[in-house]
């Protein structure tokens, strides 16, 4: 009897589930409304939310795939993460957190974005993100975003009336780098590098100097370094920047604004500065 049990009790454990074999979690169009810690490989289908009061922590080396669905027919993936509570999102030089499309062969706007939205506090740091809309979208609130790769994309960051540190992070391949509307936004964006992107900056109305954008490396834009708005009526300081070149007129050059379409502000850009930042991007 005592051997049929312990046999019995042997058969239990091999035939269980186990932990190690288990696949990845799995979201679909989810309210997340406690605190909650994600690893491995997390799918994400659909609009997913964090709900006010919670908090995402999510950990080094996480995966988060977004699948392609496209309800409303406007050929942007509908798949999204909406933070209301909290998210810290905290990779590591070596282990990134990578924000991806879930096709085998993706393409730019394959999900919508990560989107920060009415809370405090939240982080982003040594994250990848890739074939989005918007990699991280951020709105009347506080953040952190520090040290990121935005990487194919639409736009890389978009914010507007925010409280947001944008440091240390690699802008290429993306049709906006940062995209934003001021609004009163006391936002900081420096030693970011942009790199190869149709262009690193859209402010597109309600913006002015409220945004200090001072100390990044601007580099190889394919159409212009910055893209003022049509309803952009105010000059904005972007004062001591590098452009890849000491030359004024070819700066000027890089420049839609007031210098190409008198309706518009006029961007400052002297003084520049005379050689790349020492630090800038990903440290």
């Amino acid at each position: 009897m005592k051997n049929a049990l312990t046999c019995l009790v042997l058969l239990t454990l091999l035939c269980a589930p186990s932990a190690h074999a288990a696949g990845p979690l799995y979201y679909d169009k989810a309210a997340i409304d406690s605190d909650t810690t994600w690893s491995g490989t997390v799918v994400l289908r659909g609009q997913n939310t964090v709900k006010k009061g919670a908090t995402l922590t999510i950990e080094p080396g996480t995966v988060v795939k977004f699948v392609w669905i496209d309800d409303d027919g406007d050929n942007i993936g509908d798949g999204e993460l909406n933070v209301e509570g909290r998210i810290i999102a905290r990779g590591t030089k070596d282990n990134n957190i990578l924000f991806t499309s879930g096709q085998e062969n993706p393409k730019v706007k394959d999900w919508t974005f990560l989107m920060i939205s009415v809370n405090k506090d939240s982080l982003v740091e040594y994250c990848t993100f890739e074939y989005a809309f918007t990699g991280v979208q951020v709105h009347y609130s506080t953040a952190t975003i520090r040290n990121n790769i935005f990487r194919n994309n639409f736009e890389g960051v978009r914010f507007s009336t925010t409280d947001v540190m944008i440091a240390n992070n690699y802008f290429t391949g993306n049709t906006y780098g940062i995209r934003y509307e001021s609004r009163g936004s006391k936002t900081t964006v420096t030693k970011n590098l942009f790199k190869g992107n149709e262009y690193a900056f859209f402010p597109v109305q309600k913006c002015s100097s409220t945004v200090r954008i001072f100390g990044n490396d601007i580099l190889d834009c394919e159409r212009y370094y910055v893209n003022m708005g049509y309803n952009q009526r105010e000059e904005l300081d972007y004062t001591n920047n590098w452009w890849g070149t000491t030359d004024p007129g070819e700066i000027a050059s890089g420049m839609f604004d007031a210098g190409k379409d008198e309706t518009l502000g006029r961007v400052v850009f002297e003084p520049f500065l005379a050689g790349p930042v020492p630090g800038c991007g990903v440290e």
